[in-house]
């Protein structure tokens, strides 16, 4: 069986060399890159694509605009925007740009990963919107005032 690729686009090399290490141990062939322009490039050379997981803070094109830009090419992609603001206005536009987990760091690493060894990436696309903080994984609810 063939691996699937994720992609990753963070801009610390600490968070990006744990996150490639991490999910290459959940079975996929890893892409990692530090800027936005160096994604939209391998993009462009990518047939398919599973996983996309996106620092919110990049500093050429942020993590909002690298999942739109991503869904024009790969509509089925998991993706995920990693942050570490807690902002509830941020999660409701990054669901509404197409993200799939919103992802709080350092909280959500572990359960990510238990959740792609378990259930694959078309169960975190079928689970959208899913919050994943230090209150553990759930749906993410828009609060009415």
């Amino acid at each position: 069986m063939a691996k699937k690729t994720a992609l990753i686009v963070e801009d610390t090399a600490a968070n990006r060399i744990f996150f490639e290490r991490l999910l290459q141990q959940a079975g996929f062939d890893i892409i990692g890159v530090d800027t936005g322009r160096e994604a939209l490039s391998r993009l462009s050379e990518l047939d398919t694509l599973a996983l996309a997981v996106f620092d919110m803070e990049i500093p050429d094109v942020n993590g909002l605009e690298m999942t739109m830009r991503l869904r024009k090419k790969f509509p089925d992609t998991c993706v995920v925007i990693a942050t570490m603001h807690d902002d509830p206005s941020l999660m409701h536009s990054a669901f509404d740009k197409g993200c799939d987990v919103f992802l709080v760091k350092p909280h959500g690493f572990m359960e990510l990963f238990k959740r792609l060894t378990t259930e694959g990436t078309a169960s975190l696309h079928e689970s959208r919107p899913l919050l994943i903080d230090q209150y553990g994984p759930r749906p993410f609810r828009v609060a009415l005032s």
